[in-house]
This record gives C-alpha cells, sequence and structure tokens, in this order.
C-alpha cells in the first residue's frame, strides 16, 4: 500500500480542513487503484505462464499417452500369441512352444505434476471455471490410468514369477518341459488376467489421450471432452486376447 501525507500547514478554516480531508480520500483512492492494477497485472502475468505450462504438460501427456499406447498394442499382440500356444499344449495336448521374442517400445506411463501442483497450491483458482473443469476432468481420467498401470505392473509381475518357478534352457528360455497341465492351465489365467489388465490400461490411456486432444484444441464443454474421450477410446474396452 503507498502512503499518503497530508499538507504539514496549520489549518485554520473549514475550507481548509474540507480540503485537508479531500485530499486525504483522493490520495488513498490513487493508492488503492494503483495497488490494484499492479495486483492485476501480476495476476494476469501468472495466469498467462500457468496456462502456457499447462498446455506445454497437455502436449506431453498425449505424447507420452501415444507411445504407451504403441506399447500396450504391442504387447496385447505378444500375449495373444502366446495363450495360443498355451491353449494347443494343453488342448491338443503337445508340447508348449518356446516364447518368441518379446520387444515392446520403451514408454512413460503419463503424468500431469504442473496441474497437481498448481492444485495444491490454490493456483488453479486463476483459471476460467471451464478450464477448471477441463483439467479436473483430466486428473480424473490420469487417476484411472495410474490405477490401471499399477494393476498392469501387478499382473506382469504374477507372470514373471510364475517364469522364475522353471529352469532356463540352453537357449536362455524358460524350460516348461517339466510343467503339468495344472501349471499350464495356471499359465494360461496369469496370461488371460495380465491380458484383461493391458486391455484396460490401454482403454483408459485413450481416454486420456481424447481428453488431453481436447483440451489442447481449447474445448472446454464437458459434452466436448467427453466427444473426444470417446471417439479415441470407443465404447468399451473390447475382447483383449
Amino acid at each position: 500500500m503507498l502512503d499518503v501525507h497530508a499538507p504539514h500547514e496549520a489549518l485554520h478554516t473549514w475550507k481548509g480542513f474540507f480540503i485537508h480531508i479531500a485530499t486525504i480520500v483522493v490520495g488513498l483512492f490513487i493508492a488503492v487503484a494503483l495497488e490494484q492494477c499492479v495486483e492485476a497485472l501480476r495476476d494476469h502475468r501468472e495466469v498467462a505462464a500457468l496456462r502456457e505450462d499447462l498446455r506445454g504438460e497437455s502436449q506431453q501427456t498425449l505424447l507420452d499417452a501415444r507411445r504407451a499406447e504403441n506399447a500396450q498394442i504391442y504387447e496385447l499382440e505378444w500375449l495373444r500369441r502366446r495363450v495360443l500356444q498355451v491353449r494347443t499344449a494343453i488342448f491338443k495336448h503337445k508340447p508348449l512352444e518356446p516364447r518368441e521374442p518379446y520387444d515392446a517400445p520403451v514408454f512413460a506411463s503419463p503424468d500431469i505434476p504442473i496441474w497437481r501442483s498448481a492444485k495444491a497450491g490454490n493456483r488453479i483458482s486463476l483459471l476460467t471455471k471451464g478450464e477448471m473443469n477441463a483439467y479436473g476432468e483430466v486428473e480424473y481420467v490420469q487417476r484411472k490410468v495410474e490405477a490401471l498401470s499399477d494393476a498392469r505392473k501387478d499382473a506382469e509381475d504374477a507372470v514373471r514369477s510364475f517364469h522364475g518357478e522353471f529352469p532356463v534352457n540352453g537357449s536362455g528360455d524358460i524350460d516348461f518341459t517339466q510343467a503339468s497341465v495344472q501349471d499350464l492351465h495356471r499359465y494360461l489365467v496369469l496370461l488371460t488376467t495380465t491380458g484383461v489388465t493391458v486391455n484396460r490400461y490401454l482403454y483408459w490411456l485413450r481416454m486420456l489421450h481424447g481428453a488431453e486432444v481436447a483440451v489442447i484444441d481449447g474445448k472446454t464443454n464437458p459434452d466436448d471432452l467427453y466427444a473426444s474421450e470417446s471417439k479415441i477410446a470407443g465404447t468399451s474396452a473390447g475382447d483383449p486376447l
């Protein structure tokens, strides 16, 4: 707040008194107006910087989501072929074929740290209601993605643990020659469970993809966001295997 100083000469008349009061009041109005202008300018710069940061985060999230989608599509196809091998071994009473090489694309599961930091610091109050709703929808989908990412990792770890129960042959692959029919049935369950979790993860990655596309395009209406999500993700997670 700016300081307002009244004139130092003595007041001898009512006119002088009122001039003195008016000077103080006008000075205070000017001081308040200047301070509000400074705050408005600071808020304008802060919200502009926040919008730029959030837009950059949306673009990175979209890039990460696309990379993750490609990796899940690869894994689902690999799982489909492996499940077919295990089913053939069980129901046609044949030796289990060696696993195919697994070379899924490297990816990082999407995250939204800038939005969450702004929300924790109450900076999102600078945004419009529509913007807050749009990024709030992205955060909702992001939480689904994170939960399913954890479920996918747990399912994959269960398959790895099963593999660890068997020796490794000379070619470096797991030796299933001593696996019983019950072992193969358990393996089939683990593989199909992994397929289900990977497919659900893929579905919500695509939902996030759609939400971020809408946000980047400047859409804040919930119906527009849902339409974009549905367009990318489809109506259901589908049959993983």
